[in-house]
Formats: C-alpha cells, structure tokens, sequence
C-alpha cells in the first residue's frame, strides 16, 4: 500500500477529530470527555501538549468511504525517574480496511525514531481485550509491564481530582 506518516496541519485535524471517534467506538469507549475545539488547541496552539502523526494515501488508494487519511497517533513526553525519559503513546489507530498492509508498523516505527532522537522509551497503555494490537506491540518488542514489574495504570479525573486538588496547601 501507498503512503507517508506525517504530523498533521490545522486542515487535516476534521480527519484526527473522526478517526478519535472511531478509535472510541471501536473500544466501546464512554463518551469522549474532550471536546473537539480542547483536542485542535492541545494539538496546534503555540506549544503544543501533544504530538500527533498521521498516515495518508494518495487519492487513487481512498477508503471505501473516500478518506485518505487512514491513520493517526497522538503522543506527549513523560518522565519516570526509575527510567527517564519516555514518549507516551496515547492513541494508536488504523481504520480497519487498512490494517495489515503495513501502515501500522510504519506509524509505530516512526514514533520510535522521535523517541530515540529524543532519547526516550516508548510507554503506552491498552486496553485489556485489545489482544491483537497487544500482540502486534509484543511483536514489534515492546514488554508488557503489568506481568514484568507489576505496575497499575491510574488515573485521578473527574470528583476524584477535583477532591484530591482541594486538599492541596496554600502556596506561599
């Protein structure tokens, strides 16, 4: 299959916003918690809090449905002090008639190399019956730490943070 990785422009955030949409129907995901103008500003404003790639195929290898943005990743930077440095992998998608052709891997490899130039370790989450992206992620090297080191993935939003945020001390 024809086609090239690339971070996306401010005219190509309509195909981010849609394949977003897909990734959360296809997880089965709650409603999406992030409007769509907060995902456009964290993405393009002046520094923005994340990265984003997307796989584009030229207009004569369209989907089905006429898109040629068939792919995309969003990524931000994040510090562990056990392991330093790491790129964290937050989305990872490819419309599924796109799937095994090779634009995954491609994707995947290019967040790789941003990694390595910034001298980071990839981190990423998954959800737990995703087995096939889990087993593609095993294949390409990655280790899966919930069975090696034991860790949990939380997270504080919504009443919880808000709780928690209040019981933080006056700053002086």
């Amino acid at each position: 299959m024809d086609f090239r990785i690339r971070p996306p422009k401010p005219d190509d955030f309509k195909d981010v916003f849609r394949m977003v949409t897909e990734l959360s129907l296809l997880d089965k995901s709650p409603d999406l918690q992030i409007s769509r103008e907060e995902l456009k500003q964290d993405l393009f404003c002046e520094t923005p809090f994340l990265q984003c790639l997307i796989a584009e195929v030229p207009a004569h290898c369209k989907t089905w449905e006429g898109h040629t943005t068939v792919a995309y990743t969003l990524f931000t930077n994040a510090y562990c002090t056990w392991n330093g440095r790491a790129v964290y992998l937050g989305d990872f998608y490819v419309m599924p008639e796109c799937r095994g052709k090779g634009v995954g891997r491609a994707l995947l490899s290019t967040v790789a190399k941003v990694g390595k130039e910034q001298h980071c370790a990839i981190m990423l989450t998954e959800m737990r019956g995703n087995t096939p992206l889990i087993d593609f992620y095993i294949a390409k090297g990655g280790e899966d730490l919930t069975v090696t080191e034991r860790r949990h993935f939380l997270r504080f939003d919504g009443d919880a943070l808000d709780k928690l945020a209040q019981e933080a001390p006056q700053c002086t």
